[in-house]
């Protein structure tokens, strides 16, 4: 190091560099732990002897009840995602609020934390997993949030505030990424083509050239460490947990043969009383649309993966507040881009899944996504 001092210099600046990113990280965990419960949750139940046993021939049938609640931080960096690609659609990037989003992933994991304290074993795996992916994601929006709010900013300045193809193109590959995490792990995103697709289907000169290659060389850079993000997270997700399953069980009542065959995405398992069906269903988000439409045509659930409780987010105004018993609001946090909403999450049992999913639609509240174990 001694021969050569520019090097020795750069290693400081990146050391002090990354030092400065994980003090704002711990930071922003220390400033967003704390959370206001609207509801607590009841100690989980066994399941009954005669379920067991109807389903005990069935290899995998049973999930952990507490995915139900630390999915839930998971999903936040989904919705986070989606929020970015709709404010991308009419604004440039510098204006999204990436400090706030990172706040509110540590805050939901709070919540989280403590709903389930003192109900459910510690469950290191997927605590860590939670801690490894929210220090990810908030490095990534303080990093992009600093950086839109210098050099992105003045490159925006530098264009009169009009977008340019390559703004257009991160648009689109911002919405392509949200709409993929909704059915897939966001790991198996292909970046790389992204990288490709940036530098083939976009211009080199054109109007407001310095934008241009600013935005060309930032969504290069941001593009290609994405890809290798990624391609890590695949790797270490499939050496500590194998592949992860894209269906789930359910035990289902109300129902028939003949019904059931008019939904493709159901696979009926095995018959287990004279209108009860184990039946095999998508998780993500399709398990949200089709527990809709499973509602809409009269099934109930008795017990998914095993479990007799399930939590929901729905997207709602910051005056509304669920009011019927038959689920609770535990918590809720606003709309960074749009205020005046909500994202609350209610929890409730299992039986009374679709009265709920059916009394909410009636009320005109959309519900964002069921988290299936």
């Amino acid at each position: 190091m001694k021969k050569y001092p520019l090097l020795r210099h750069v290693v400081h600046f990146f050391i002090i560099c990354i030092a400065l990113v994980l003090l704002s990280v711990a930071a922003i965990v220390a400033t967003s732990w704390h959370c206001e419960l609207q509801s607590q949750i009841p100690a989980p139940t066994p399941e009954p002897s005669e379920r067991k046993a109807a389903t005990a021939d069935i290899k995998d049938y049973s999930r952990p009840e507490d995915d139900i609640y630390l999915s839930y931080p998971e999903w936040y960096i989904v919705w986070s995602y989606q929020e970015k690609a709709d404010f991308q659609e009419k604004h440039l990037p510098s204006g999204f609020p990436y400090f706030g989003a990172a706040r509110q992933y540590w805050n939901s994991y709070g919540c989280i934390s403590q709903l389930i304290r003192g109900k459910y074993a510690f469950n290191g795996g997927e605590q860590l997993m939670l801690v490894i992916i929210g220090t990810s994601f908030s490095v990534e929006y303080i990093l992009k949030g600093v950086y839109e709010r210098t050099i992105g900013k003045l490159s925006e300045w530098s264009s009169g505030g009009q977008a340019v193809e390559e703004d257009q193109y991160a648009y689109r590959a911002a919405r392509e990424y949200a709409d993929f995490v909704h059915i897939r792990p966001f790991y198996e995103f292909h970046f790389a083509r992204q990288v490709k697709g940036l530098w083939s289907k976009t211009p080199f000169w054109g109007a407001h050239v310095i934008r241009k290659w600013e935005r060309r060389t930032f969504l290069t850079a941001d593009y290609t460490l994405e890809a290798f993000y990624c391609w890590f997270i695949q790797i270490a997700t499939h050496l500590t947990y194998g592949e992860e399953p894209a269906d789930t069980y359910a035990l289902i009542e109300n129902a028939n043969e003949t019904l059931l065959q008019q939904l493709p995405r159901v696979k009926i398992v095995k018959q287990v009383g004279p209108q009860a069906f184990i039946v095999y269903l998508p998780r993500y988000q399709e398990f949200t649309n089709l527990a809709a439409e499973l509602a809409d045509r009269g099934i109930h659930f008795v017990e998914i993966a095993g479990n007799s409780r399930i939590t929901m987010s729905v997207l709602a105004p910051q005056s509304w507040r669920y009011g019927s018993p038959n689920a609770q609001q535990l918590f809720s946090a606003p709309i960074l881009t749009r205020p005046e909403w909500k994202r609350a999450v209610l929890g409730c049992d299992v039986a009374s899944l679709s009265a709920v999913v059916k009394s909410l639609r009636s009320e005109g509240i959309g519900v964002e996504h069921i988290y299936d174990y």
